[in-house]
């Protein structure tokens, strides 16, 4: 019978052992940063019908800052014409071995170019003062709530 309860002992150590590696594989652990000094988030219209499933887009405004940074260190995949003559960049990038894509929007002037290599903190555009831009993150092509990693405060 001792044996046992030393069989027993070993396998719950063996278990609690196990778990701090279980939960970390399950949560991806890293911030991004904020692409506007300053920021803040801004809260969707309350009043606003949904129609579809929420696309996890962030709103960020900043009053004193126009220069639109970099998240990550990447590449840049797209930059775009979007409506309202606003523009749009795509950044490429590999966090923990996994591929994801942060889409921006709202952007007045883009100053990177398809396929160019940049760092974190480093400028990819400007918007009007007070203006607003839009974030959206996808791991690969799956949704991801962007709020969950931006270090904006």
């Amino acid at each position: 019978m001792p044996d046992m309860k030393k069989k027993i002992f070993r396998y719950l150590l063996f278990l609690l052992a196990g778990w701090p590696l279980v939960l970390s594989a399950q949560t991806d652990s890293f911030k991004l940063q904020c692409p506007l000094n300053k920021a803040t988030i801004v809260p969707p219209p309350k009043n606003m019908i949904h129609y579809d499933e929420p696309d996890l887009c962030v709103v960020l405004v900043s009053i004193p800052d126009t220069a639109v940074k970099s998240v990550w260190s990447g590449k840049i995949t797209n930059t775009e014409y979007t409506d309202e003559s606003k523009n749009g960049v795509v950044l490429y990038t590999k966090i923990n071995g996994k591929d994801y894509y942060f889409w921006y929007t709202g952007l007045s002037r883009v100053i990177v170019r398809r396929n160019e290599i940049v760092k974190p903190g480093q400028v990819l555009g400007y918007i009007q003062p007070g203006a607003q831009i839009e974030m959206l993150m996808y791991q690969f092509e799956t949704p991801v709530d962007i709020s969950k990693y931006l270090d904006c405060k």
